[in-house]
């Protein structure tokens, strides 16, 4: 059993870290260099909630594989309750990330875009200011849920290394 809930907790983990090295390093840029301006900014509008998702569907896999590990003592408690503690951040942060931060920034989009076709160019730029700013956050949120994830990992090896016995 701790065998099969270790690899279910591996599968989530590295499902998800696995997820945002490919879709940070490989997907966006390629769209952004390989289509035009606007498709790629809507193909990535539309990616985001299922890679989100798909993050959040990751981490309760991890969480309660987890849980079930420390529960049934196969990890100690120490570091296991450190890598449980440490998905959980990045659950919180990509469901923040996902019902908070992506509708205010589709609504600023949008926003712009009816500033172009009204033609009020300072209130576009103004509304553009706003989108790179909540951008960014989103940037340095991804960067943040990545080192979680990596402590998180670290923190995993250090259960393993602790009791290879029961494995």
């Amino acid at each position: 059993m701790s065998i099969a809930l270790s690899y279910a907790f591996i599968l989530g983990w590295g499902l998800w870290i696995g997820a945002i090295i490919f879709f940070s390093f490989f997907v966006a840029p390629a769209a952004f260099r390989e289509l035009e301006l606007e498709h790629a900014g809507r193909f990535i509008r539309t990616l985001f909630p299922r890679y989100y998702l798909l993050g959040a569907v990751c981490g309760a896999l991890a969480l309660a594989s987890g849980g079930v590990l420390i529960w049934l003592r196969y990890w100690p408690w120490k570091s296991g309750a450190t890598v449980l503690v440490l998905v959980a951040g990045m659950v919180v942060l990509v469901l923040w990330a996902r019902h908070r931060l992506l509708p205010r920034m589709d609504s600023l989009r949008d926003e712009a875009h009816e500033a172009r076709r009204n033609g009020a160019d300072e209130a576009r730029e103004e509304v553009l200011k706003r989108w790179h700013r909540l951008h960014r956050l989103s940037v340095r949120l991804n960067v943040l849920v990545l080192l979680l994830g990596l402590m998180a990992g670290w923190a995993w090896l250090n259960c393993w290394l602790v009791l290879p016995a029961r494995y």
